[in-house]
């Protein structure tokens, strides 16, 4: 397996950020349009948070960004892409947990290796939350416990894939309450896992608020708990895991990557706009409206955070293997 991406130093996140306009050795950047890959379904959680957020890009570096749905292996075909693509900052990409945790972890594609890509910002960082269908009246984290216990193995809770992000999140949520449920993989995305769980068809899922916050909001499902150190500022009624006494503290980040020969100037061009954008008082209004979780880390933070998660999660990884949940 191949993890890289230990804390390395090719971007200096000073530096970075004091570039307060574009650097002239990158005056010539960008030209045209800029392709940004999206490694997983349309209409998921991912892929709204990341084209909205793009939109407020767009202006500080004068133009265009279209993006392209590349999904499978749990988000490793689209970043495989990405890793292989020109490194002229005309490709972009957006990372989530699996690109940098399972993928690698379960050699999921050939030539897969994160040390061929440099971290640019991270955009987003969010605790995983238990929603549920509110058709199945259950509103408190007890209910849900009372359901599963009485049904082993019924109760349905969707994720993103054997080993993936939710998945791990939702074994060690039944783990730490006790509870056997039945786990429902959606590797494509987020999107699916959002329909099944709507329409009836699972009963819980374990996922980002940002994927279900306006079905929260029209009353279509309920939030029971957040898997956070603290109470969620876009769920202020909602309690922690660890409120109620279990140990479940799980979440996932949203990061932008070039391939890692990508020029220092480039670099910088591009997160002096994903800054800029970032700051931008219209995109954080629709990032607190809507629960995206915003939260800026430079590419440095964002390698030291990846790494103590990695950390855990192999962890996680290494010990429901040896039980027999994941295969080797």
């Amino acid at each position: 397996m191949k993890f890289g991406k230990t804390i390395r130093t090719a971007l200096t996140g000073a530096a970075i950020l004091a570039a307060g306009t574009l650097g002239a050795a990158a005056q010539s950047f960008p030209t045209k349009d800029i392709t940004h890959i999206m490694p997983w379904s349309a209409g998921g959680g991912t892929d709204t948070v990341m084209r909205t957020f793009l939109q407020y890009v767009e202006e500080p570096l004068g133009v265009g960004i279209r993006t392209q749905n590349v999904t499978g292996a749990q988000s490793g075909v689209g970043t495989l892409r990405l890793m292989k693509s020109r490194p002229d900052g005309y490709t972009i990409g957006s990372l989530t947990w699996d690109s940098m945790i399972t993928v690698p972890y379960k050699n999921l594609v050939p030539g897969y290796d994160t040390d061929q890509l440099s971290y640019l910002a991270n955009i987003t960082l969010y605790p995983t939350v238990l929603a549920v269908n509110a058709d199945t009246g259950w509103t408190t984290l007890d209910d849900f416990i009372a359901a599963a216990k009485a049904a082993p193995n019924e109760v349905t809770v969707s994720d993103s894939g054997i080993g993936g992000i939710w998945h791990l999140h939702a074994l060690d949520m039944a783990d730490q309450l006790g509870v056997e449920l039945n786990h429902i993989p959606f590797p494509n995305g987020s999107a699916e896992q959002r329909e099944a769980l709507l329409s009836g068809e699972n009963d819980a899922g374990s996922l980002s608020y940002a994927t279900v916050s306006s079905a929260h909001q029209a009353g279509q499902v309920n939030i029971l708990a957040v898997m956070g150190t603290e109470r969620d500022p876009s769920l202020p009624d909602v309690p922690t895991f660890t409120e109620l006494g279990y140990d479940v503290v799980w979440g996932g980040m949203r990061v932008l990557a070039v391939p890692a020969a990508t020029p220092d100037e480039v670099k910088e061009t591009l997160i002096t706009a994903f800054k800029a954008a970032y700051d931008n008082p219209d995109f954080q209004k629709i990032a607190a409206d809507t629960g995206m979780n915003a939260y800026w880390m430079d590419g440095p933070t964002s390698e030291a955070f990846l790494a103590k998660t990695q950390t855990r999660a192999l962890e996680l990884l290494a010990r429901l293997t040896e039980e027999g949940v994941l295969g080797d």
